[in-house]
């Protein structure tokens, strides 16, 4: 079955709205809680098919206007059923200057037989920010069908100003490589793959290198800043639920740190353009306005003496504690 997703995020003064959507069967896309309940934008994918079969292909697109924010959300696992041909979903997302993108969908579980591709291109203008995470199960754990999938292809390019800046290429086929073995799952049932990409990625990893500090007995993970503008995380988990909540821990983190940061430099903006109109209007700038006459050695025009600012540094995730769950598991959680 060809299946199309189509949505477009458009601006109405304060808030992030739906501008235009499409969709057909076994897909539909709707809000997720009221339309209007925040400013951003909250969608959510559901699907009345149980999973994804042979030969079904789905093309999500997805446009977003400068200033919009969206948070796009799944229903439930994507179950790959068995084939013999193979599946295909492919993801085109075109972000605008200043806009914000959080996509974090539930694990993807390859069913015995099962070969899938998956394409996602993501074209970044500007100051736009992404907040991304995608996971993979070894299969049907409980019924014994961990890595008995034929094939599992996911391919991810993000794009900054037409440039290419990160791609994840990730390629598994249990028949042909130790997969269970290093530096693959290494004993693990899930993987977890996360990618923050903003201007101030740099100030998001500096905050990682605060809160992430402790070791888990279910999840092992690693971060780096994969380029100037893009932190990524790899985790490793026996347990796609918690996997999946501790990439929305992340990404709920990312998205109050981006708020943080926006509304700061817009601050900063409005500061800077309202000091050079106070400039202008008091004839500092307009060199025209300056007369020096009769002055001589040490009474010249005197040099400008700089003015000092003292930046104070905020911690927004300082905030972030660690807590216990009632299984015992070491969770975190930001406030």
């Amino acid at each position: 079955m060809e299946s199309v997703i189509q949505l477009h995020v458009g601006k109405e003064g304060a808030y992030s709205v739906l501008k235009e959507s499409g969709h057909n069967a076994p897909y539909k896309l709707t809000h997720y809680g009221a339309p209007r309940l925040q400013e951003h934008l909250e969608m959510i994918i559901m699907s009345a098919s149980p999973g994804i079969m042979d030969d079904d292909t789905l093309d999500i697109g997805i446009h977003m206007k400068p200033d919009t924010q969206l948070k796009l959300f799944t229903q439930s696992f994507n179950k790959l059923h068995p084939m013999k041909r193979g599946a295909r979903q492919t993801t085109v997302a075109h972000i605008d200057d200043r806009a914000v993108f959080y996509y974090i969908p539930h694990p993807v579980t390859p069913f015995k037989d099962s070969i899938f591709k998956a394409d996602n291109s993501i074209y970044l203008t500007g100051d736009a920010v992404l907040i991304w995470a995608d996971i993979i199960a070894a299969g049907r754990i409980h019924m014994k069908e961990a890595f008995v999938f034929n094939s599992l292809h996911s391919t991810t390019k993000i794009y900054r100003n037409d440039t290419l800046i990160l791609m994840d290429n990730q390629f598994l086929s249990p028949a042909k490589q130790p997969i269970k073995e290093l530096l693959f799952f290494e004993g693990y049932t899930h993987q977890a793959t996360f990618l923050f990409s903003a201007p101030f990625a740099k100030e998001l990893k500096a905050e990682l290198d605060e809160i992430l500090t402790l070791e888990y007995s279910d999840i092992t993970y690693g971060f780096t800043q994969a380029a100037e503008d893009i932190v990524m995380l790899r985790a490793l988990g026996h347990d796609g639920e918690l996997l999946y909540d501790f990439m929305g821990m992340l990404g709920q983190l990312c998205w109050d740190f981006t708020q943080h940061m926006q509304e700061e430099r817009q601050l900063k903006q409005q500061a800077d353009e309202h000091t050079g109109e106070n400039l202008v209007d008091t004839g500092v700038i307009d060199s025209t306005n300056l007369k020096i006459e009769n002055l001589t050695g040490a009474e010249a025009v005197p040099k400008p003496t700089k003015k000092k600012t003292v930046k104070k540094k905020g911690n927004v995730a300082g905030n972030s504690v660690v807590k216990r769950s009632v299984r015992g598991k070491k969770v975190l959680s930001s406030n």
